[in-house]
C-alpha cells in the first residue's frame, strides 16, 4: 500500500504539489496543513509528498507526520498501513509528542509535519478551519526550524467525511464521524507556503496563552494559503465564493 496509496492519488485524484521551493533544501522544516476528508488521504500524501516531486536528496524522500498514536499504533486495522508510511505516535492523553524520537528526526534533517487542527474537517464543514492546539508552536520553538503553513485542496470532496460532530468534551474532540464509501476523481492539490519563524520567543517560557496566540498567526496563514484557490470562506460559505481552480 506504500507505493499504491501515493500513485492512486498521483493519477485517479491528479495531486498536484505547489510551492515546493518553501522547503528548504538542507535541515529540517515542520509542515503545518489543514486537514480535511476522510480516511486520512491527506496524512498519506503528506508522509510521502517527495513521490510527487523530483529530488535526489536522501532527507527529502519522506515526511514524518504526527499521528494520533492509536491509529499510528494501537488499532489492529489500521496501524499497520500507516506505519508502512511514517507517523510519528502522539498521545492525546497526556504524554502529548514523543521528542525523543523527533529529535532525531531534526537531528538528521528530515521534514515533519503536524495539522494543528488535530480533526479532520466534514463535507459540510469545507475549509472553515478549527482552532489550530500549540503542538505546533512547541515544535518550532524547541528545535528553531521554520513552520511552513500548508493547504491541503480538494480532498474534503474527494474523499467526503459525510458527518463529524464536534465534542470538546471527549479525546478526540469529535463524534459520529461518518464517511462516504465512495473516493470521487476530484483534483487535489498541496499548496506550500513561505516558511514562518516566531524568532523573538525562541528560549522563552511561555504560557497556555502565549502558546495558542501563535498557534493562531500559523492557522492565519494556513488559511491565506488555502485563499489562494477559495475566496471569502466563511461560515455560511464554507467553500467560499469563488473557485480558482
Amino acid at each position: 500500500m506504500r507505493r499504491i496509496i501515493p500513485k492512486f492519488l498521483r493519477y485517479y485524484n491528479r495531486l498536484e504539489v505547489k510551492g515546493i521551493e518553501n522547503i528548504p533544501k538542507r535541515g529540517s522544516a515542520i509542515i503545518a496543513p489543514n486537514h480535511s476528508g476522510g480516511f486520512d488521504m491527506d496524512n498519506f500524501a503528506i508522509m510521502s509528498l517527495f513521490d510527487f516531486v523530483k529530488t535526489n536528496n536522501p532527507l527529502r524522500k519522506r515526511v514524518w507526520l504526527c499521528y494520533w498514536d492509536k491509529w499510528a499504533v494501537e488499532e489492529p486495522a489500521w496501524a499497520p498501513l500507516v506505519q508502512q508510511f511514517s507517523p510519528i505516535p502522539v498521545s492525546l492523553t497526556g504524554k502529548g509528542i514523543p521528542y525523543t524520537l523527533v529529535d532525531k528526526i531534526v537531528e538528521t534533517g528530515e521534514l515533519i509535519a503536524i495539522m494543528p487542527e488535530g480533526h479532520s474537517a466534514s463535507i459540510r464543514e469545507g475549509y472553515r478551519l478549527w482552532k489550530f492546539y500549540p503542538g505546533v508552536i512547541k515544535l518550532h520553538l524547541r528545535y528553531k526550524i521554520p513552520i511552513i503553513p500548508t493547504a491541503c485542496v480538494g480532498f474534503i470532496k474527494a474523499f467526503p467525511i459525510l458527518t463529524n460532530i464536534y465534542n470538546p468534551n471527549v479525546v478526540p474532540p469529535w463524534e459520529n464521524e461518518i464517511m462516504s464509501q465512495i473516493f470521487r476523481p476530484k483534483k487535489i492539490i498541496i499548496s506550500l507556503g513561505k516558511p514562518m519563524f516566531f524568532k523573538d520567543y525562541y528560549d522563552t517560557a511561555l504560557t497556555k496563552k502565549q502558546l495558542f496566540r501563535l498557534a493562531a498567526k500559523v492557522r492565519t496563514h494556513v488559511k491565506n494559503e488555502l485563499s489562494k484557490f477559495y475566496k471569502n470562506i466563511s461560515e455560511q460559505h464554507p467553500y467560499g465564493t469563488k473557485k480558482l481552480f
